[in-house]
């Protein structure tokens, strides 16, 4: 199980919401490339991006920024964030980043992400991003009435072969993840599930190794302390 920490960016600075609100953000650095060195000095095997702008908008905002990163960094990096075109995924493939994460298209473009899973099926995740079993979109900032269940199912006969799966209100509250939300998913789809939002401690990490999750996304847990990114690779 991949222990993966993220870096959510907006305005050019590494931050955190909570529960994908704009209005709650701690900055924790000006600069994201040291961040990311600083996770991959201290042990992780992936980076997870998050270009925060690009997911509100529905286009890249900070794709300098993430260019910056690969420059420094040598392990896996999948970003997501208003990622909506062919050429946007292409173009993001060219500077090295290995998985592209995509939501909103995903939901709204069944023919193009046919036409993206044609070409780049290895290549990328799609997010599922839910609030009361409901799809959210445009970095959660639209609730849908798409089912989180039926979607996932459809996705995956689609060809999604990879997917994160984000309970939104549990994303930065330091709670305990979506353990029935992610079961479920689990029992419904064969893809390999990332899992995102409520990670708050070893004990997490531990109960979603059991669950045979593919990987473990940790933002606000590693930021203040709580988590050990050593000790999560240790137990995972």
């Amino acid at each position: 199980m991949l222990i993966i920490p993220a870096i959510d960016i907006r305005n050019g600075k590494c931050v955190r919401l909570k529960q994908g609100n704009f209005s709650e953000e701690t900055v924790y650095s000006d600069d994201p490339t040291i961040m990311a060195q600083k996770w991959t000095l201290a042990g992780a095997k992936a980076l997870h991006i998050v270009d925060l702008d690009g997911a509100k908008s529905g286009a890249v905002e900070n794709f300098e920024a993430v260019q910056k990163i690969m420059v420094k960094v040598t392990v896996p990096v999948q970003v997501g964030g208003g990622i909506q075109t062919l050429k946007t995924i292409e173009q993001l493939l060219s500077i090295g980043v290995s998985k592209v994460i995509i939501g909103t298209l995903a939901i709204e473009n069944e023919d193009l992400l046919k036409q993206i899973l044609s070409l780049y099926a290895e290549e990328v995740i799609v997010s599922l991003d839910s609030k009361n079993g409901k799809l959210a979109k445009r970095g959660w900032q639209e609730e849908t009435s798409e089912d989180l269940m039926k979607t996932a199912q459809r996705l995956e006969q689609l060809g999604v072969k990879k997917f994160i799966y984000t309970n939104v209100l549990k994303d930065g509250t330091l709670t305990q993840p979506d353990y029935e939300g992610i079961s479920k998913l689990l029992e419904i789809v064969k893809a390999p599930l990332i899992v995102a939002g409520g990670v708050s401690s070893i004990t997490d990490i531990k109960k979603l190794k059991t669950m045979n999750v593919a990987g473990v996304i940790i933002g606000k847990a590693i930021y203040e302390g709580r988590i050990d990114l050593q000790e999560a690779n240790n137990v995972s």
